[in-house]
């Protein structure tokens, strides 16, 4: 019998390489043949080293991606009517987009559209411009043959729109927490000024006012002025907002307890030396994958009872829900965390491995699209 033949479009090289390589194993140990669109950004070598079939697309994240939206979409029909696969997924909203229209001119039967997340469409009822594009993409959404959301939010907000396509909701991506490898852990903690006797708990995001850090900080703030607080804070990410760093910069200024590391290729080098994992985001996420990983190596989790935030932790069980945009009620949280006895903190940790196993797990995300698929 012929292997099924799966074509996967990603939106950018280090989402490809650090995301989706795994479910392309995954449906190759399935006896399914796998062909990629990657863009062609500073990922390239590493992804050419993989043993993988990958076409590279030009795509750049920003505004002058509407000029290459042509040529690209010419490039993938032209591919597809030559490669004819049976099953496309597309991630994200340029691959949802241009894949999907590609797809139905190229006659491919089944199409896969993961949202992970609606991003600035979530403002849609705030600029009629944004609603525009956020109508349009609905459409082209429907178009797919199946359409998975990450949050019950999402799913409730696309079945509002799909008339063809049927929505399901998976749990965030799928992690292997086996591909979180550790660099030189020694070198580590000595280029960034850590000490191994010590507890951290970490932000490591993409750094935007939304991701609740100016909060975080503020109430980190307070809880550590008066008396020594048993944790120090990191801060790890790149900066996608203008003149956020220097705001950030500026109120952990004084504090010895904040260590600012910036941008950080291998997660797990920080999640290893972690206790507790943060993420008080209010940002529209689809489930972070900072969360996922923090919880499959069985970090304590605080985060907002926010849509995708909330699906990583159970309030008391696994660590702490807290109030989006609340300072206040992260410092409670805080405060909190610092009154356990070590018999309640490993409790929080060994039931946030038991939630990822459950839950997020590559294993159980991956076979549930699959079972989807069968039906």
């Amino acid at each position: 019998m012929k292997n099924k033949k799966i074509v996967l479009i990603a939106h950018y090289g280090e989402d490809y390489y650090k995301s989706r390589v795994d479910f392309l194993n995954f449906l190759e140990e399935n006896n399914m043949d796998c062909i990629s669109f990657v863009p062609d950004d500073d990922y390239r070598s590493k992804i050419e080293k993989l043993d993988k079939k990958v076409y590279y697309y030009n795509y750049s994240r920003s505004w002058r991606f509407i000029f290459s939206l042509i040529t690209v979409y010419r490039f993938f029909v032209k591919t597809f009517r030559v490669e004819k696969p049976d099953l496309l997924f597309t991630y994200k909203f340029f691959p949802n987009c241009v894949g999907i229209l590609a797809a139905r001119k190229a006659k491919i039967n089944k199409i896969v559209a993961t949202v992970a997340g609606i991003g600035f469409l979530e403002k849609k009822d705030q600029s009629f411009l944004i609603k525009m594009v956020f109508l349009v993409y609905m459409r082209i959404l429907d178009k797919a043959s199946l359409v998975v959301a990450q949050n019950s939010e999402d799913k409730v907000l696309l079945e509002k729109y799909m008339k063809r396509a049927r929505v399901i909701m998976t749990n965030g991506s799928g992690v292997n927490a086996e591909n979180l490898i550790l660099d030189n852990y020694e070198r580590f903690l000595n280029d960034n000024a850590l000490d191994k006797n010590k507890k951290y708990i970490t932000f490591c995001s993409r750094i935007l006012k939304e991701k609740g850090i100016l909060e975080l900080i503020n109430a980190f703030n307070v809880v550590s002025k008066d008396q020594p607080f048993p944790y120090d804070l990191i801060i790890a990410g790149w900066f996608d907002e203008k003149g956020l760093e220097e705001r950030v910069v500026d109120l952990s200024k004084g504090n010895a307890q904040i260590h600012i590391l910036g941008y950080q290729k291998n997660v797990a080098n920080i999640l290893q030396i972690s206790e507790v994992f943060t993420l008080p985001s209010y940002y529209p996420e689809g489930v972070p994958r900072s969360l996922i990983e923090a919880t499959s190596l069985a970090k304590i989790i605080i985060t907002t009872d926010h849509k995708g935030c909330r699906e990583t932790c159970i309030d008391g069980y696994n660590g702490f829900l807290v109030k989006p945009k609340s300072h206040n009620s992260l410092i409670g949280a805080l405060n909190k965390l610092a009154q356990m006895s070590a018999q309640e903190i490993e409790l929080l940790k060994q039931n946030s491995r038991k939630l990822f196993i459950e839950k997020f797990d590559r294993n159980v995300v991956f076979k549930s699209i699959l079972n989807e698929l069968s039906e």
